[in-house]
C-alpha cells in the first residue's frame, strides 16, 4: 500500500481523508481514551510553557540581574525555535513514525525544563528553552495526527472538542499557574518549569503503553535537505521579525540590537525586524517555488502544496491565521490591563480569566457533538462570531471605574467562542486532506497559527502602544496640574514606551503632590489602549468568522453522495465566494479608512509614528493608503471575476 505502515487499533488501515468518519457510534474506548489523556497533557504544558512564563520573568531579572531587554529573549526565543520547526517535524513524523517523533518530543521538552529549573544564568536559562522550543515542535504536530488517526466518525468529534478545551484553558491558566508559584510562599519561579517533569513522564509512560505507532513511509521520498533549510530559516526569519518589531522598530530603528557579537545600530536606515521580514518572506516563497518544482520532477517535497486543492484544508488554513491574529493578542492585553490600571496581581489577574477556562471546558466537548448534527463549519463560525461579540463588547466596557466583575460574563461568552471553534476548526483542515497526510497537516496547521499569533500579537501590541502614547500625551496636554519641565519630560517619556511592563511605584513617588494626576493620566491612556486593542482583535477575528463561511460542511459533503446535485450549483457557489470575498476586501478598506481620518485628526498620533515608523505616516495622509489598497484590490477582484467569467463560458 504504497509504503504505509497502521495498526488496527490506531487507525483507518486505508487511505483517504478518514474512510471510516462514517461511523456512526460517539463511544470511545477505554484505550482511545488513555490515549486522548496522554495528548491532552502533553499539549498542556506545550501551551502553559508559552504563558507560565511571562509571570515568572520579573523574578528571573531579579535572582539573574538582568535587563528587560535581555529578559524578553526567555519568551521570545521558545516561540521561535517552537514556530520554526513545526512543518519540518509534521513532514518527518509521518515519515518515520507519529509515536517516535512524538516521545521523542517530550523527551526534549522535559531535559529542557530541568535545565531551566536549575538554571543560574541567562546563558543556562535560554539554553533549555531552546530544547523545550524544538521539543515542543516535534511533539506538538504528532499529537495532532495521531489523535487523527487514532479517531474516527462521531468520536473523532468529540475527541478533538477535548482536545481543543485542553488548549484554549491551558493558554488561560499558564498566567495563573506562573501567578501562583512565584507569589506563594515555599515555591519559587522555578517550579514554572518543574511542573513540566512530572507531567511529561506521565505523558511518556502513557504513550509507550497505549499509542501504536502509524506511519506513511513513501518509498519516493528522499530526505529534501534545501526544503529543509528554506523553511526552517525562512519562518525563523518571518518569526524573529513579528516577534521583536514591537522591541526594535516596525519600519526604522527603536534601538540598538546586539547578541553573540552581531549588532544592528539605530543609526540604520531601515530596523532589522523589516530586514528579517522580507527575507523571511523571500525564503518562503523560494521554498514554494523549490517544492512546486520538486513535485513536477516526480520527486516526494516536504510540503505538498497540491493539498490546497483541498477546499477545507485551504480555507481552514486561512481562517486559521486571521483567528490567531485576534485569540492570542487578547487575552495579553487584558492581562496589562488587569495588572495596572486594577492593581491586580499576577495570580488574581489569572484567576479572572476562569470564567473564560471553564466555559470553553464546557463548549469544546459540546462542539464535537453538535458538530456531528450540523457539520463542523457552521459550529467554526458561530463560535467566532460569539469571540467577536465579545472582543467588541470588551472594548466598551472596560473603563477606569468598572469593575472588573463586569468582565465575567463577557469572558464566559468569549470562551464559548473559543470552545466551539478552535477544535472544530482544527479538525476541518485535518479531515480534509487523506489520513496519510495527516503530521504534513497538522504541522501546517500549527505553523500559520503560530505565525498568525506572533504577527496578531505584534500588531495589537504596536496599536496598544500608539494609543496609550496619543492619549497619554494629549491628555499631560491638557492637564491643568502643576507639573514640572522635568516631570512632563519624564511622564512623557514613560508614555512614549507604551507603558506595557507596568507602572513602577517608585516612578510615582517622583512627582510628589502630582502623583495623583499623573496616574490619572497614566491610567486613562492604557485604558485607551486597551480598548483599541481589543477592538482591533475583534477585527481581526470578525475577519476569521466571514472567511469561515468559505470551509465546505463535510456534513454537507456526506449528504452530498446520497443526492444528485444540479450542475447549476456550481455558479450559485462562485457567486457566493466572491461576495464573501468582496466583502472582506470591503471592511478592510473601511478600516484603512477610519484608521486614516484618526491619523490625520490626532496629532499625537501623527507625531508618535513620524517618531517610530515615519514612511507609514505618507500612506495614511491624504487617504493614500486606502486609495492604493481600493485600486490594487478592485483590479486583482475585477481580474479574477473575469477569469472565472471566461472558465465559465469556456465550461458552457
Amino acid at each position: 500500500m504504497s509504503g504505509e505502515s497502521q495498526s488496527k487499533s490506531s487507525g483507518p488501515a486505508s487511505g483517504g481523508a478518514g474512510p471510516a468518519s462514517a461511523t456512526s457510534s460517539t463511544k470511545i474506548e477505554p484505550k482511545q481514551l488513555l490515549i486522548l489523556l496522554v495528548l491532552s497533557l502533553s499539549l498542556a504544558i506545550i501551551v502553559i510553557d508559552a504563558t507560565i512564563v511571562i509571570v515568572a520573568q520579573y523574578r528571573i531579572s531579579q535572582d539573574f540581574k538582568i535587563n528587560l531587554k535581555n529578559l524578553e529573549w526567555i519568551t521570545s526565543l521558545y516561540s521561535l525555535v517552537f514556530g520554526s520547526f513545526l512543518l519540518t517535524w509534521g513532514k518527518l513524523s509521518d515519515e518515520f513514525g507519529r509515536k517516535r517523533i512524538f516521545i521523542s518530543g517530550i523527551s526534549l521538552f522535559i531535559a529542557g525544563s530541568i535545565i531551566d529549573g536549575f538554571s543560574q544564568d541567562l546563558t543556562q536559562i535560554l539554553v533549555g528553552r531552546v530544547i523545550q522550543g524544538f521539543g515542543a515542535a516535534m511533539a506538538s504536530p504528532s499529537t495532532l495526527s495521531i489523535l487523527t488517526t487514532t479517531f474516527t466518525g462521531k468520536a473523532r468529534g468529540v475527541a478533538f472538542g477535548i482536545w481543543g478545551a485542553t488548549a484554549g484553558a491551558a493558554a488561560v491558566l499558564g498566567p495563573v499557574l506562573g501567578g501562583y508559584f512565584t507569589s506563594t510562599a515555599g515555591f519559587t519561579w522555578r517550579w514554572a518549569f518543574f511542573i513540566n517533569i512530572p507531567i511529561g513522564i506521565v505523558a511518556l509512560v502513557g504513550a509507550a503503553f497505549a499509542i501504536k505507532e502509524t506511519r506513511f513511509k513513501d518509498p519516493k521520498y528522499s530526505t529534501d535537505y534545501p526544503g529543509l533549510i528554506l523553511i526552517t530559516v525562512g519562518l525563523s526569519s518571518l518569526l524573529f521579525g513579528f516577534i521583536e518589531a514591537q522591541t526594535y522598530g516596525w519600519i526604522v530603528p527603536a534601538t540598538d540590537f546586539a547578541v553573540v557579537g552581531f549588532s544592528w545600530s539605530a543609526s540604520n536606515p531601515v530596523s532589522l525586524p523589516l530586514v528579517s521580514i522580507m527575507t523571511g518572506l523571500v525564503l518562503l516563497a523560494g521554498f514554494a517555488l523549490y517544492e512546486v518544482r520538486r513535485l513536477r520532477r516526480g520527486k516526494v517535497p516536504l510540503f505538498d502544496f497540491s493539498l490546497l486543492k483541498f477546499k477545507g484544508f485551504r480555507y481552514g488554513l486561512f481562517t486559521v491565521t486571521i483567528v490567531a491574529m485576534g485569540e492570542f493578542g487578547a487575552v495579553f492585553i487584558i492581562s496589562i490591563f488587569l495588572q495596572t490600571v486594577k492593581g491586580l496581581s499576577a495570580f488574581n489577574a489569572g484567576l479572572t480569566f476562569l470564567p473564560m477556562a471553564i466555559s470553553v471546558f464546557i463548549f469544546a466537548p459540546v462542539a464535537g457533538l453538535l458538530a456531528t448534527r450540523f457539520g463542523p463549519k457552521w459550529i467554526v463560525t458561530a463560535g467566532m462570531t460569539l469571540e467577536a461579540i465579545a472582543l467588541f463588547s470588551l472594548s466598551q466596557i472596560i473603563s477606569v471605574d468598572n469593575p472588573v466583575y463586569y468582565l465575567y460574563p463577557i469572558l464566559v461568552i468569549y470562551g464559548a467562542g473559543v470552545g466551539l471553534a478552535i477544535s472544530q476548526l482544527t479538525s476541518t483542515v485535518l479531515l480534509s486532506i487523506p489520513w496519510q497526510k495527516a503530521g504534513v497537516g497538522s504541522g501546517a496547521n500549527n505553523t500559520v497559527r503560530q505565525i498568525g499569533s506572533a504577527f496578531g500579537i505584534a500588531v495589537i501590541g504596536a496599536v496598544l502602544v500608539a494609543q496609550i502614547s496619543a492619549v497619554g500625551l494629549a491628555k499631560l496636554a491638557a492637564s491643568t496640574a502643576s507639573f514640572t519641565m522635568l516631570q512632563r519630560a519624564m511622564l512623557a517619556a514613560a508614555l512614549n514606551s507604551g507603558l506595557t511592563g507596568g507602572i513602577d511605584p517608585s516612578f510615582i513617588t517622583l512627582f510628589g503632590a502630582n502623583a495623583s494626576a499623573a496616574v490619572s493620566i497614566l491610567y486613562d491612556a492604557i485604558t485607551q489602549g486597551t480598548r483599541w486593542a481589543a477592538f482591533t482583535a475583534g477585527i481581526f477575528v470578525s475577519l476569521g468568522a466571514i472567511s469561515s463561511l468559505l470551509i465546505p460542511n463535510p456534513r454537507s459533503a456526506q449528504a452530498a453522495k446520497a443526492t444528485v446535485v444540479p450542475r447549476a450549483s456550481r455558479p450559485e457557489a462562485s457567486r457566493a465566494v466572491s461576495t464573501i470575498i468582496i466583502g472582506q476586501f470591503a471592511i478592510t478598506v473601511g478600516l484603512l479608512v477610519a484608521i486614516s481620518d484618526e491619523y490625520q485628526s490626532n496629532y499625537f498620533m501623527q507625531q508618535w509614528i513620524s517618531q517610530n515608523s515615519s514612511p507609514l505616516g505618507f500612506f495614511l495622509a491624504g487617504y493614500v493608503g486606502p486609495a492604493l489598497a481600493t485600486i490594487v484590490g478592485g483590479v486583482l477582484i475585477l481580474w479574477k471575476l473575469a477569469l472565472a467569467r471566461r472558465q465559465s463560458d469556456a465550461k458552457a
